[in-house]
């Protein structure tokens, strides 16, 4: 059984346009990548441990290594509730919340603010895993 990806999607949607703000927590406020992703899993009920003690580009093992800590699995088609993850250099380095197979939410600091978005071409060419939460 899957979390309940409207609560995760509806949490993540609250927090359009909160201004970019690295290591963030505060919707409305100021949040980042990270920060967001938390705070949907939280709304879905999914106890997750935070962490800030990352750089502007996080160590791209150690995100994989706290998706799986936290019971994600690795899967092969993207559905609504999933965690992308994305690379910018060799690593990946950047995650947002699919709220579609083909639309994600994310804090994306060029855009400078929390925001929705086709998972075009850019984004294909970037995307190094999909991860889904259990109960």
């Amino acid at each position: 059984m899957t979390i309940d990806t409207e609560r995760m999607t509806a949490a993540a949607r609250a927090c359009l346009n909160t201004p970019f703000h690295h290591q963030g927590r505060a919707p409305g406020a100021g949040l980042d990548c990270i920060g967001l992703v938390v705070i949907a899993l939280r709304a879905a009920g999914k106890d997750v441990q935070d962490r800030n003690d990352y750089g502007r580009r996080p160590d791209g093992f150690s995100l994989v290594e706290a998706l799986h800590a936290h019971g994600a699995e690795a899967v092969g088609a993207i559905m609504a509730g999933d965690i992308l993850l994305f690379r910018y250099d060799g690593q990946p380095q950047h995650v947002a919340l699919a709220t579609s197979a083909d639309t994600m939410i994310h804090a994306f600091a060029p855009a400078g603010k929390v925001v929705e978005t086709s998972i075009g071409i850019y984004w294909q060419h970037r995307l190094t895993g999909i991860y889904r939460f259990r109960k």
